[in-house]
């Protein structure tokens, strides 16, 4: 049948009734078919628009059940013809796919069609918000006009992300206030050798087995010294970190200054999270420094101009491109304290549920920035749902990434309180040694049962409690 369809896609120039036929019997994988090697300069006047509205009904229809195939027929919808109401179902597909770059690109193209569409900025903000950049939202919110409809709605946004960005101001204001020396950074001659991209990037570095992977061995002390690895690229390392770049050609002379603020970047994480927790990562921690470009091409441009770096495969991945400013600064304290976690679970996570992995950084990154509750509409919203006793459960926080749920901001803002509430009745040092057991191979609910003599139902329903006596 998939094959005739095809076939039949591919054969003959498909029209604009055809795509409203298809619609109208809610034959959705026929009109992807149809039309997803169509030309939209082919259809001329009314047929496009025609066609357009019949891919976005189908968008609209499978956005809740199959958000894949929404996604398809949300982007040729904006192909032939790009409505507001195509760009927002397709941004929202991509978001719910874990596409968030290609959400992005959808909306901002949506805005430069439609500047004053309040329902395409309304998304593009909240997707600002899920990433914490209070400014971008801010600007996006107040480009809304009166006359919109969604004017009302973006002004109780609008309140919510300027608190946002009136919180990063004063955290900058902080950190300048409280700066440490940062570590010096030495001069180095270039590499003798030349090279290309650093293959160690790939997902099989280091591995020790199934999910686990090697630590660098490096040496004791607290100072940095340059060195040349195996593999002849120029390395700087102490105790805590080794900073290399992805591209072997390129080393430290080149780039000092930036080299100086990562590193002291680092170091203030390495202390804040060490603060929190007790503990910090005893091995030292690679540091992969990427250029503009090269963050850009392996990470995709939403994440180049949203992150500062990230924790992923036993090393921090700096983007060249992003400024250490307070916010990217708490980012770096979350990231670290995902590589703490790594170490104590013997670098093999997978028994560990997201929930507690990222609910963890959340809160030491709380505790960083001296926050107690969530931000912005998640404080109340959280207390709304645990009122209705339609919190999400653990349960289902265990497996899927908590970035790729439908909101993603709620699902780290709970598993946050949760993992306060742990801390405040079980203490840190308990929550580390739950972590060690996990990393041993022990199941987490039995270690979880061992360190509370409780279960996740009980517990949930304890961190509800709180939630309501806030």
């Amino acid at each position: 049948m998939f094959v005739a369809l095809l076939t039949l896609s591919m054969a003959a120039t498909p029209q604009a009734a055809q795509a409203e036929g298809f619609a109208a019997r809610g034959e959705w994988e026929e009109l992807y078919l149809a039309f997803a090697a169509a030309q939209p300069k082919a259809f001329k006047g009314k047929d496009g628009q025609r066609i357009a509205r019949a891919l976005q009904k189908g968008c609209d229809a499978l956005l809740a059940t199959d958000a894949v195939m929404a996604f398809s027929l949300g982007e040729k919808s904006v192909a032939f013809s790009s409505a507001p109401e195509a760009v927002v179902c397709t941004a929202r597909a991509a978001i719910k796919t874990d596409q968030r770059t290609a959400a992005d690109d959808a909306l901002r193209a949506g805005l430069k069609h439609h500047p004053k569409d309040g329902a395409i900025s309304l998304e593009l903000a909240k997707l600002r918000l899920e990433e914490k950049d209070g400014r971008g939202a801010v600007e996006v919110l107040r480009a809304i006009p009166k006359s919109s409809k969604a004017f009302d709605e973006a002004q109780t946004l609008l309140v919510t992300a300027e608190s946002l960005a009136r919180e990063a101001s004063s955290a900058r204001a902080e950190l300048v206030r409280r700066e440490k020396p940062r570590a010096a950074v030495e001069a180095v001659e270039p590499p003798s050798s030349t090279g290309g991209v650093d293959e160690v990037e790939e997902d099989d570095e280091g591995l020790r087995g199934p999910g686990r992977r090697t630590p660098p061995k490096l040496g004791e002390s607290r100072t940095y010294e340059s060195s040349v690895d195996e593999e002849g690229r120029r390395i700087r390392q102490n105790a805590y970190f080794r900073f290399r770049y992805f591209n072997a050609q390129r080393d430290f002379g080149q780039r000092a200054d930036y080299e100086g603020r990562v590193q002291g970047a680092l170091e203030e994480a390495r202390v804040a999270a060490r603060n929190v927790m007790g503990v910090a990562r005893e091995s030292a921690l690679d540091v992969i420094l990427y250029s503009k470009s090269e963050f850009t091409l392996h990470h995709g441009p939403w994440a180049a101009a949203a992150i500062a770096g990230f924790y992923s495969q036993s090393a921090i991945r700096m983007n060249d491109s992003a400024e250490i400013n307070p916010r990217n600064q708490a980012t770096l304290v979350h990231e670290y304290v995902h590589a703490v976690v790594d170490e104590l679970c013997q670098f093999d996570t997978r028994g560990l549920p997201k929930w507690v992995n990222e609910g963890l950084a959340e809160f030491v990154e709380w505790e960083y920035t001296g926050r107690s509750r969530p931000e912005g509409r998640y404080d109340a919203y959280i207390r709304q749902l645990a009122s209705q006793k339609r919190l999400p459960s653990l349960a289902t926080m265990r497996d899927d990434p908590l970035i790729a749920s439908s909101d993603p901001g709620l699902l780290y803002s709970y598993a946050a309180l949760a993992m306060r509430s742990y801390v405040q009745r079980y203490g840190m040092a308990d929550l580390v040694g739950l972590l060690r057991d996990v990393g041993r191979g022990k199941p987490f609910d039995q270690a979880f049962a061992q360190h509370t003599s409780s279960d996740l139902v009980r517990f949930e329903e304890s961190v509800r409690d709180e939630i309501l006596s806030r």
